[in-house]
């Protein structure tokens, strides 16, 4: 017994295939969806610097007891970022550092997403080929 491959020869066999390969796409595309690099970068980068700020804000807000500081834990923060302390002026140097932070992480998690993605669309691509060939 021999199988046969069935090759289109009329135009709406080959219309048919052309609608398969385009939802072969669309599904490729749905599983393996771009990340927008500068989107994430942006989007990372203005929740933590709002994080630090209303943080810094409610620490202001709460206060502390006469015989303490406000804020200690968080005043901390001072060592990584200078300028930074839990006061109103504080809060803004934070957060200007905080989205500088979350926008390199947000950058590079895109960059990564994006790079293993693709990488792994190339060895399935690459092992059909292989197997195809040696079907052949």
């Amino acid at each position: 017994m021999q199988l046969e491959v069935r090759t289109p020869v009329n135009r709406e066999d080959m219309a048919v295939q052309r609608q398969l390969m385009r939802a072969d796409q669309a599904v490729l595309m749905a599983a393996f969806g771009r990340i927008d690099v500068v989107a994430l970068a942006v989007a990372m980068g203005t929740v933590f610097a709002l994080a630090l700020f209303l943080m810094t804000v409610a620490l202001l807000i709460k206060g502390a007891p006469p015989s303490m500081r406000v804020g200690p834990h968080l005043s901390l923060l001072g060592i990584y970022l200078p300028g930074y302390s839990v006061s109103w002026g504080g809060s803004v140097i934070g957060a200007t550092y905080a989205w500088i932070v979350g926008a390199v992480i947000g950058f590079v998690w895109a960059v990564l997403w994006n790079l293993s993605h693709y990488l792994y669309i190339i060895l399935v691509v690459v092992r059909d080929r292989w197997w195809r060939l040696l079907g052949d």
